[in-house]
């Protein structure tokens, strides 16, 4: 068996602070510290089962049998044979010293012999005697059960009881929850259970430890817990094993598996203490056998639970760390040596030790006293007999002087003499007079000793009141009482349930409530202070009264015959009142009284304020009330008092004080008395029909006769016919059987019958449903029901009511309730049968409705049936006959359209369709046919078909224009205003311009033509010169290179927008681009930008070229003109050798003329170099082939390279731009020193003609190398990108209004083109409106204009994402094209004006949009991937400072091309002013 120590760490911590104390004392030698003093002591802790007999009810080996051991995946199989020690594992194991290398085990059958729940194996343990146990340890062999129990018995033979339950499975198997613990106030005693030591692992040497104080809440309280000292008491103890634990594999019945299941426990130790309840340090043999304890402290018992025989003075008690409660030796004063406990003694005094057997004639618990019958003078002396007369004497036993206590008229020492007023002593003493004090008048006679009785009083000893009286009392004048009983009764006694009681108010706080009362009821407060209370009066009459509080009043009637006290007190006693005034109220009665007084309390001398009281005894007797009442008059003011009052005794001097006043009365009293009783108060004996103490009640069946008079009417049997009791006060009958009323004189509602006979069975319910009332008809006693429930009705509401439908009783199949007939208010409810009582089919519908709810209308009506307002409700149809295509009655029934003819609307078909007009009968209206574009709606006037026009258009169709005005459009015609001066009509043609007069010109006449000028005399215009017209031709070349010009710019765009381009999917550029796009490292708009680029490149070349010829032609020119003035290279090399051949002037003109031809030849070089170069330049940042040649930092350096090459060959265009512009200069000013010379007039017309095309054409250059700066510096910024990313959808719409750029070109320069496409509008419109006309003619050019139709559809539906003003342009495109793919299929007529007018605006590329928005439309899918790439932004930053580079740049470009602007300005106003010579 393990040793002690290794006990101590299986303990929990708390069970170790538990019992700190215990294992301290378990270290005590002595039951006595060092002074001698009795201390608590007790024996050694120790395993108490350590080689005790253990009883197991099943024991393995007998017979001899197999067991194999579970040791995880395997089993080991052994032997077991109780009749081989070396095999044996009986119950002694289970308490033997073992190690834990040698182990040893008890071990039951296994699972094969039948051992598992039910069947449990028990292991009982004797230890002797009782202990006190601290703990229980079990150690397994094996697996630990799934559920086993401890059990304990704390006295031989006695019942055992649960100690600890441990179950997986604690509810199934013990009823237990697993989960509860203790609370502070619960039975302590109880068993709990536990799954914590419930699984089967370990497979061996599992631990199982109790503590018996573990989780029980008045452990750290043991010394003053009874319950758990009795907790830890056990003499047995007994280990109930009920279920294995399994694998579950027992399943299979396997043989080998079955034994591996059993009980097999190697260790049982039990921690404790042998009980000694702290009176002994060690247990000893007891001379019988056993343990026993060696007893200290004067206690003796096997377990010190008693005290020594003389040693009795307190009760046993165990010890306690605060006390050893010792037993104490008995006090029998010297003349006793034997005494035993006695419980009330000790209660009472402390002292529970009584004497037995005590000396000298002395008694008591202590023998303190004599016996009875002696006596003695000290306690040292022994007791003497008393000797005292028997027959006088009250008892045998005298005083301590030797004197008896004689009887009542009996005197002397020894109690021998009879008294005055006594006579006869004998064997009862003397016999006094027989004669009641409470009732007799004198002393009884002396020689018959016959009394003499008061008035109230009767018997033969004046010993009992008359009939009708009771309270004999002394102070009673009369003798007794007479009964009230509220006059019912005249048989009464006292009542031995009240005590007295004073009511009392002495004004030691406050005036308790009191008030002043004056005359007309004035109340006021009074005056306090401490222990009096005054008032002070309103005049010298009115002096008031004192008003007594609540407490004093009401019902007071236990006041009857009892005291009334009032206290008044003064600074002295003079000064006190003689008399004084009371007032009673009550019952409709005062009564009134003038009370005197004599007596003084605390007269001079005292340290306090001199007293007079008035006492009156509130009874009828006393003379000093008045009126005089009966005792039934006093009581009945008693019962209901409503004032006490008391005059002011002061007066008017304020003389003395109210100082207290006192009542008394009665109260129920409890079982325990705290006051005196009260015999005054009266218990009636009550007649028939009363009952309560004092007859105050009706009895049961009973009833006031007159309940306005409370108590005091009589009480009268009930009247409620036999169907219940009535109601003590009111009489009402509280009814049963079904019956009502104040006397059950007729059924409940619901019932019928007679109720008056008085027999349970009078009322029956009534055979309606839902418990409706109903009637039993006189004859032939038929039952009507007279309250069916809400729709029903019949003699049994078998049939619903007129207006509801329904089958309340089955009749017709299953019961259906009474449901208000459904005919959406459209019957009258007043009138019979409005539907069937049945189905609910509506009958009688009104308002033209019909149908079986009265839902619909009538043919011939419309609105809403089912609605309640009068005006939703049925109307006629009333059709107009000539717009109805049927009969005019037919229309819809909801909402009354009728059926119109073609193109007629409104409700009753009266009116045309928006769009037609003169309605005829049978046929329908007639199409308004107004012009789309003339007139401002489709809607004309539905008579007589006048359409509405625009401004300026006119017509019934509004087709054409008024005279005067012109462009027939969507907005109207807009007024000619042609010049009166200069048009040969106010009418103008239909683009606006008007027919001029010679010499005039402009759109509206009011300018001169080209070599016309204005003469201010005769306003007319008059022809310049023949000199101009060589002029005016070549401005109209120039102005033939700028419209060039400006188609070129409409063409282009910085962001690639506008122009032709190649096909994305097979320009090589494009196949780049594609291939950038799947990388997040291209520039979004890089094909963009190469096609950009490509255009202006292209623009710089053709511009160039144009300049190349321009100066050829000027030196063609130069070289006539050199020739014509004999100036030629040589001839002025000639002239530098013979200056004196030719004059000055000719020298300097050819010298003149050569220099500029140089400059000029000088130019064009330049023009053909920077022609070659912008041919032969590639971007560089367009040389990337694929995104897979080259990393990252390789496109970054290529980039960076190609803006480089931007800048570089922009600034190689700028130096050449400077260098023409010096030519031009040069030349310019060479023109203008010509200019001074008459002779040579021809030449400067050409020249000037020459020269002012090459500035425009430079100047024209000038502003594409301005574009094309621009675009290099606007086509990279970052905010492009972003706000694709922010605003995608305003991106698109921009991308697809590729036109918007044509607008503000056309208002500077193209003013002729904008006249044209409003002249195409005007003439395809309203030939849009003649195919629409000619289509009932043409089969084929109505499904050609079907099909067209729909492609313009797709196109205005792209159009209409676009912004509002590129929207607008595009839309009147899209018109524009379709109505011209319209007039491909319509009539001569058609084709011939749709030809003239698109023959007239053969310069408009219509054709090129569809192309435009296509290509926008695949280059933003593209886009839309490549912007969201992550490392554009720092691409971004690189091309933007790039960028900002080239901007300063451009501003000094910008300063040039306005100073070229304004040269080229001033040049033209010298040629348009040259004098006409």
């Amino acid at each position: 068996m393990d040793a002690l120590f290794d006990m101590t760490f299986l303990l929990f911590p708390l069970l170790l602070s538990l019992h700190f104390q215990l294992v301290a004392w378990a270290a005590m030698d002595s039951c006595y510290d060092d002074e001698g003093q009795p201390s608590r002591c007790m024996p050694k802790f120790e395993n108490i089962a350590f080689n005790k007999t253990v009883v197991a009810s099943n024991v393995c080996g007998s017979p001899t049998e197999d067991y194999c051991m579970q040791t995880g995946s395997t089993r080991s199989c052994h032997k077991c044979d109780a009749s081989d020690p070396d095999w044996s594992h009986n119950a002694s194991f289970l308490t033997d010293f073992n190690r834990n290398e040698e182990p040893t085990w008890w071990q039951s059958q296994s699972m094969f012999y039948g051992i598992q729940h039910p069947n449990s194996v028990n292991l009982t343990l004797h230890l002797g005697k009782a202990f006190e146990i601290t703990y229980i340890r079990l150690k397994f062999y094996t697996s630990r059960p799934e559920s086993f129990a401890v059990y304990k018995r704390t006295e031989q033979d006695g019942p055992w009881l649960p100690y600890q339950y441990y179950s997986a499975s604690c509810g199934k198997t013990y009823g237990k929850d697993a989960k509860r613990y203790l609370h502070p106030g619960d039975d302590e005693k109880s068993a709990l259970c536990t799954d914590e030591f419930s699984d089967i692992s370990p497979l061996t040497g599992g631990n199982v430890a109790f503590s018996t104080l573990e989780g029980r809440p008045s452990a750290y309280n043991f010394d003053q817990s009874l319950m758990l000292q009795e907790w830890v008491t056990a003499t047995d103890l007994l280990i109930s094993l009920s279920r294995l634990n399994t694998f579950g594999d027992e399943f299979f019945k396997d043989a080998k598996v079955l034994r591996s299941y059993f009980y097999a426990i190697s260790d049982l130790s039990v921690g404790g203490r042998c009980k000694c309840n702290g009176h002994a340090s060690e247990c000893v043999e007891g001379e019988h056998g056993g343990l026993v304890c060696a007893c200290q402290h004067h206690t003796v018992g096997a377990d010190c639970q008693k005290c020594h025989p003389f040693y009795q003075d307190r009760p046993w008690a165990r010890a306690t760390g605060d006390s050893a409660n010792q037993c104490l030796k008995c006090n029998c004063s010297g003349r006793s040596e034997e005494c035993v406990f006695d419980v009330e003694q000790y209660r009472s005094t402390g002292s529970g030790g009584r004497c037995v057997g005590c000396r000298d004639n002395t008694a008591g618990p202590h023998c303190e006293k004599c016996r009875e019958n002696h006596h003695r003078r000290s306690v040292e002396d022994p007791c003497l007999p008393c000797n005292c007369n028997s027959n006088g004497s009250v008892g045998l036993q005298c005083d301590a002087e030797g004197r008896c206590g004689c009887r009542v008229g009996v005197e002397g020492v020894k109690c021998d003499t009879c008294q005055p007023g006594f006579a006869s002593l004998g064997p009862d003493g003397c016999r006094p007079c027989e004669c009641d004090g409470r009732g007799r008048v004198h002393d009884c006679s002396p020689l018959d000793g016959r009394c003499y009785c008061k008035n109230n009083v009767e018997g033969q000893s004046c010993d009992r009141c008359r009939p009708g009286f009771f309270n004999l009392q002394h102070m009673n004048p009369a003798g007794c009482q007479q009964c009230f009983c509220f006059g019912h009764s005249v048989v009464c006694s006292s009542s031995n349930q009240h005590q007295a009681v004073n009511i009392t108010s002495d004004f030691t706080e406050d005036q308790d409530d009191w008030v002043g009362e004056f005359s007309g009821g004035q109340e006021h407060p009074l005056l306090w202070k401490e222990g009096e209370v005054y008032l002070l009066p309103l005049d010298e009459e009115d002096v008031g009264f004192y008003k007594a509080p609540e407490k004093f009043l009401g019902q007071q009637a236990y006041s009857y015959g009892q005291p009334l006290t009032i206290t008044f007190t003064s600074e002295s006693a003079e000064l006190l009142p003689d008399h004084i005034t009371l007032m009673l109220q009550g019952s409709g009665i005062t009564l009134l009284t003038h009370l005197t007084s004599q007596r003084v309390l605390n007269p001079k001398g005292s340290f306090t304020s001199p007293q007079r009281t008035f006492t009156i005894r509130l009874h009828e007797t006393e003379q000093m009330f008045t009126p005089s009442l009966s005792a039934f008059e006093f009581q009945q003011v008693l019962h209901n008092l409503t004032a006490l009052k008391i005059s002011n005794a002061g007066g008017n001097n304020y003389t003395s004080q109210l100082a207290g006043v006192t009542l008394t009365a009665a109260f129920l009293s409890s079982d325990t008395p705290i006051s005196p009783p009260a015999p005054w108060v009266e218990s009636c004996s009550c007649p028939v029909g009363f009952t309560g103490q004092f007859c105050e009640r009706c009895a049961a069946e009973f009833t006031r006769e007159d309940p306005s008079r409370g108590p005091f009417s009589t009480c009268v049997p009930c009247n409620c016919h036999q169907h219940g009791t009535c109601h003590p006060e009111t009489g009402e009958c509280e009814c049963s059987h079904f019956t009502a009323g104040m006397t059950c004189e007729r059924c409940l509602e619901g019932y019928y019958g007679n109720a008056l006979m008085g027999t349970s069975g009078d009322c029956r319910p009534c055979p309606c449903p839902g418990g409706g009332s109903c009637v039993q008809m006189a004859n032939p006693g038929q039952v009507v029901c007279t309250n069916c429930p809400a729709g029903q009705t019949g003699m049994r509401c078998q049939m619903c009511e007129d207006g509801y439908y329904g089958d309340p009783l089955g009749q017709s199949g299953a019961a259906r309730p009474c449901v208000r007939c459904d005919c959406n208010g459209n019957v009258d409810l007043n009138a019979v049968g409005i539907c069937d009582h049945i189905t609910g089919r509506c009958m009688k519908c009104l308002g033209h409705t019909e149908g079986e709810n009265c839902q619909r209308c009538q043919r011939g009506f419309f609105g809403d049936a089912m609605n309640q307002t009068l005006s939703h409700k049925c109307k006629p149809c009333s059709c107009n006959p000539a717009g109805t295509a049927g009969h005019v009655n037919d229309c819809h029934p909801l909402t009354g359209n009728c059926h119109c003819l073609s193109h007629v609307t409104g409700r009753d078909c009266g009116n045309c369709d928006v769009g037609f007009f003169d309605l005829k009968p049978g046929v329908g209206c007639d199409m308004c046919k107004c012009n789309l574009i003339g007139s401002s709606s489709m809607a004309c006037h539905p008579i007589t078909g006048q359409c509405v026009c625009r401004a300026g258009v006119e017509g019934r169709l509004c087709e054409s224009c008024r005279v005067g005005f012109f462009g027939f459009s969507s907005r109207g015609c807009r007024a000619c205003n042609c010049d009166p001066m200069g048009s040969v009509s106010m009418q103008c043609h239909g683009n606006g311009t008007c027919l001029c007069r010679q010499g005039f010109v402009g759109y509206k006449c009011d300018k001169c033509e080209i070599n016309y000028f204005h003469n201010r005399e005769t306003h007319q215009c008059e022809e310049c010169p023949v000199c101009y017209s060589l002029v005016m031709k070549q401005a109209d070349k120039l102005k033939t290179r700028l419209q060039d010009l400006e188609k070129l710019l409409a063409r282009f765009d910085c962001r690639g927008r506008f122009g032709k381009r190649q096909h994305l999917l097979t320009s090589p550029m494009a196949r780049l681009y594609e291939h950038e796009h799947q990388g997040e490292d291209t520039l979004p708009n890089a094909l963009e930008d190469f096609l950009a680029f490509q255009e202006a490149r292209e623009a710089f070349i053709k511009q160039f070229f144009l300049l190349k010829a321009s100066s050829g032609s000027l030196l063609a020119q130069l070289h006539d003109a050199t020739s014509s003035l004999n100036c030629s290279l040589s001839t002025v090399e000639e002239e530098e050798k013979k200056k004196e051949s030719l004059d000055d002037q000719n020298r300097r003109l050819c010298q003149g003329f050569t220099e500029t031809l140089l400059r000029i030849q000088a130019s064009q070089t330049q023009i053909n170099q920077a022609t070659l170069d912008l041919d032969n330049m590639v971007s560089p940042s367009f040389m990337i082939k694929t995104r897979t040649l080259y990393e990252a930092k390789d496109i970054e350096q290529l980039m960076s390279e190609g803006l480089a090459t931007h800048r570089e060959m922009a600034e190689h265009i700028e130096a050449v731009a400077t260098k023409a512009v010096g030519a031009s200069n040069q030349t310019y000013h060479f023109l203008m020193d010509l200019l001074r010379d008459n002779s040579t007039e021809e030449y400067i017309r050409n020249l000037t003609e020459h020269s002012d095309l090459f500035r425009l054409r430079f100047s024209s250059t000038h502003y594409i190398l301005y574009i094309y700066i621009k675009f290099c510096s606007t086509c990279f910024p970052v905010t492009l990108y972003t706000d694709m990313v922010a605003e995608w959808p305003k991106q698109q719409i921009q991308t697809n209004a590729a036109m918007k750029k044509e607008k503000p070109l056309q208002e500077k320069v193209l003013t002729d083109v904008r006249k044209r496409v409003l002249q195409i509008e005007n003439i395809t419109k309203p030939a849009l409106e003649m195919a629409k006309l000619s289509s009932n003619t043409s089969k084929e050019a109505e499904i050609t204009a079907d099909a067209v139709a729909k492609k313009s559809k797709a196109l205005l539906s792209q159009a209409k994402q676009t912004r509002t003003a590129s929207a607008h342009l595009g839309s009147h495109v899209d018109l524009a094209l379709q109505q011209l793919s319209e007039q491909e299929s319509l009539t001569e007529r058609a084709n011939s004006q749709l030809t003239s007018g698109v023959l007239n605006n053969e310069g408009v590329p219509l054709e090129r949009f569809d192309r435009i928005l296509n290509d926008t439309a695949l280059r933003l899918s593209m886009l839309r991937g490549s912007v969201e790439s992550p490392t554009l932004s720092s691409k971004i930053q690189k091309l933007l400072s790039a960028s900002n580079d080239q901007r300063s740049r451009l501003s000094v470009i910008d300063q040039d091309i306005e100073e070229i602007t304004e040269e080229r300005d001033s040049l033209k106003d010298i040629a348009l002013n040259l004098p006409e010579a």
